[in-house]
């Protein structure tokens, strides 16, 4: 909510600074990892810095791209999802996808109790306990790994062909290596890497890229276009940092990259200048209900049409939060030279 609270401030924000945009900081920025040629920025990078990084998720080993309409990553032992109608990026179940069909196996059945000492989940049926437990707890626990779906059992890892006890989560599977020094005896699967060897992902995506600066260029969007009252602009995302706004270009929208992308469920938010001369937004307060949009990105065209046309206060948040279906969400200061209301501009696919 802080962050909704604080883009309703970017008109204000905008008419205050001068051109130059703040630096961002570390939240989100975009990375590139040379070790794969793949990157990693703004909701993903938050998730994987804040769910254990390199050591629990692994190097990026894809692009982001649209996988049954939602934006995804994989990564070494995971796939991180977008869920903009929530607001919320998860790790992927590709535990229940490794373990499909395994269900009347031993180990996978649902037991009635824990062992002594073990923790019981009645949600799955399954225990947890000794130093899968202690990695668990440490590690991010519910939100990084998922519920147990299996007992510990010995399995023969598909990496080195070597025998190891192992556990499967939702989202992860466990293997114990006592061989190695105590804070790395509990390693996890290369789940990533798995789940792309059965399922490959686009050519372009696992492709590696050159910078950084590339990361989520497929999906993001470049331009907009409102032909019947002649705006016509490039979009671009400055990053943004957590706790605060990036002030954007004059000469641009701005694109709040942890909103929704076009083609996809949820709130996708554009925000512009106005009160100058050819300013960006200066024409949007002569938009109809009924206009159509134009909103190019990852090199195709998206077009919506405005459902609704509304003037509010700084403080109706309500407009800035996550949408279950695909909406465009527009915003400038108005009235020019007062700025005392914000006017949205609300569409939907055509």
């Amino acid at each position: 909510m802080r962050q909704i609270v604080l883009l309703l401030t970017l008109c204000t924000l905008l008419l205050i600074s001068t051109p130059t945009a703040r630096a961002n900081t570390a939240a989100g920025k975009p990375v590139f990892f040379p070790e794969t040629g793949h990157t990693l920025a703004y909701s993903f990078r938050d998730f994987y810095d804040r769910q254990g990084g390199l050591a629990i998720i692994g190097l990026p080993l894809s692009e982001v791209f649209l996988e049954d309409g939602r934006p995804v990553q994989y990564f070494e032992r995971a796939r991180l999802e977008w869920h903009a109608d929530l607001g919320i990026t998860l790790a992927g179940l590709l535990g229940h996808w490794v373990a499909e069909g395994r269900t009347t196996e031993p180990a996978f059945l649902r037991a009635d109790a824990a062992p002594p000492g073990d923790t019981y989940f009645t949600e799955t049926g399954h225990s947890l306990g000794g130093v899968f437990r202690d990695f668990w707890l440490g590690n991010g626990g519910l939100a990084t790994f998922g519920y147990p779906i299996s007992e510990p059992f010995v399995e023969t890892n598909p990496q080195d062909g070597q025998d190891y006890t192992v556990q499967y989560f939702e989202r992860a599977r466990f293997e114990y290596h006592p061989a190695n020094p105590a804070p790395y005896q509990v390693q996890l699967g290369h789940l990533g890497r798995q789940y792309l060897a059965a399922h490959p992902a686009p050519e372009w995506a696992i492709a590696p890229v050159q910078s950084a600066a590339q990361a989520w260029d497929a999906l993001r969007p470049t331009h907009i276009r409102i032909p019947r009252i002649g705006l016509n602009t490039d979009v671009v995302s400055t990053g943004y940092s957590q706790g605060a706004w990036d002030v954007p270009r004059y000469t641009a929208a701005h694109y709040w990259p942890i909103s929704a992308y076009p083609g996809t469920a949820g709130n996708i938010i554009l925000a512009g200048h106005v009160g100058y001369r050819g300013i960006i937004f200066n024409q949007l307060p002569n938009i109809a209900v009924g206009d159509t949009i134009s909103v190019n990105a990852g090199g195709q065209e998206h077009r919506y049409r405005v459902a609704e046309v509304l003037t509010l206060l700084p403080e109706e948040t309500w407009v800035m939060q996550p949408t279950p279906t695909e909406t465009l969400t527009m915003i400038t200061c108005v009235p020019i030279g007062v700025y005392s209301h914000r006017l949205i501009v609300r569409a939907v696919p055509e």
